[in-house]
């Protein structure tokens, strides 16, 4: 979930520690290194995505390397063990985080009753599936497709035959952290910062996902024959504006039991994000809702690192930032534009423009947040502006 700038950095960082000289390239999903002193090049591929608790005690046992604490062999079995171990939190707590993840969203967009209830509910099946531990190789890459469909079905069928309003929306929050947003914004960054290989293919990647979700999501739309008026974008006043009161502490909670947070991070994360979602309401009543959203994440990002080098334990800068990050919904604009250009539909198709524009605001102000950490927290590693300027 780092930029590649940041990784090569840490990298770095750790080599000078142990004394070691190994030149590296990162990519996006894949690291090479060369060790010129033992005439040694490897080659190491990266993984699924870490729950919480694991990407908490990663973080921390970098740290660890980066300031020769702790020996190499020992950190290299420590990260095995990371890798390998179980989910702290048993299924059915975490399948209660994912439907609270969907409600807190609903709370977001203001979606009416019946339409909370529908996205709870779908959520529930989706989780499961999530959670099924024999999803991988070529049919957990399928998961984001599939699930898109399976969620826009029952949905669309739902809007038919129950009246529910804004189907196209209702049908991306249960799905909504598939959506590739992180991604997004850390592609731009890439490329901004001069890495053209890893950014390109970054948003390759993530324009491919969100392609075909938005198809799987227009395949229901076509299959149930859903009209034009039906696929209208209705979210303005679904429900009263106090339901936003308890929107972003629902969503954080439930990212916390279906991430599997750990409990001495739940209190960052919780005021983070709620901090995060009320900054970004009020600015949007200044400013540009696609400014708006970049300004938020990027001052939650410069909190999360100044969080880190300060308080007790160093708490874990992704673990804090990344519930405020999924919060904003950079990408779920984009699939319901593509979904919107797909089926033909002008009024969400419109939505496109603010979702490019929010996008790259939030990968802006990630960079410029980038550039004041160090800064703050007292850190001297080369910002995505210094390494810019070097190339």
């Amino acid at each position: 979930s780092y930029p590649v700038p940041r990784i090569t950095q840490v990298i770095h960082d750790i080599c000078t520690a142990y004394g070691h000289d190994i030149a590296t390239q990162v990519f996006a999903n894949y690291i090479i290194a060369l060790d010129e002193s033992a005439g040694r090049v490897r080659m190491a591929n990266t993984g699924s995505m870490y729950r919480f608790d694991q990407i908490a005690e990663a973080e921390a046992l970098v740290h660890r390397l980066r300031e020769a604490g702790v020996p190499i062999s020992q950190a290299i079995d420590e990260f095995g063990a990371i890798a390998d171990s179980r989910p702290p939190v048993n299924p059915l707590v975490r399948g209660v985080g994912y439907a609270l993840m969907a409600l807190g969203f609903a709370f977001c967009f203001r979606m009416s009753a019946a339409a909370t209830v529908a996205a709870v509910l779908v959520s529930i099946p989706a989780a499961t599936i999530l959670l099924w531990s024999n999803v991988k190789g070529a049919l957990a890459a399928l998961m984001p497709v599939l699930l898109t469909f399976l969620s826009a079905l029952v949905i669309t069928l739902w809007a038919v035959h129950g009246g529910l309003p804004d189907p196209v929306r209702l049908a991306v929050i249960p799905v909504v952290t598939l959506i590739p947003g992180a991604a997004l914004a850390t592609a731009l960054i890439e490329i901004t910062a001069g890495d053209m290989i890893a950014g390109t293919t970054r948003l390759a990647y993530s324009l491919v996902v969100l392609l075909s979700m938005a198809f799987g999501l227009a395949l229901a739309i076509d299959i149930v024959g859903l009209t034009s008026a039906d696929l209208q974008d209705l979210t303005s006043s679904q429900a009263p504006s106090w339901v936003l009161w308890p929107a972003a502490p629902i969503f954080g909670l439930g990212t916390m039991l279906y991430f599997c947070t750990p409990r001495r991070l739940w209190l960052w994360v919780l005021a983070l994000t709620v901090g995060t979602f009320w900054l970004n309401h009020f600015l949007v009543n200044a400013i540009s809702s696609a400014f708006a959203g970049g300004v938020a994440i990027g001052t939650a990002l410069l909190v999360a690192w100044t969080i880190n080098a300060y308080a007790k334990g160093r708490p874990s800068v992704l673990a804090v930032f990344l519930p405020s990050f999924w919060l904003i919904v950079p990408g779920s604009m984009g699939f319901v534009a593509v979904s919107g250009a797909i089926t033909a539909d002008h009024q969400l198709d419109s939505l496109g423009t603010n979702a490019a524009l929010s996008v790259l605001s939030i990968a802006i102000s990630m960079m410029i947040a980038s550039v004041i950490a160090p800064f703050i927290t007292h850190q001297h590693w080369p910002t995505t502006w210094k390494l810019l300027n070097t190339r």
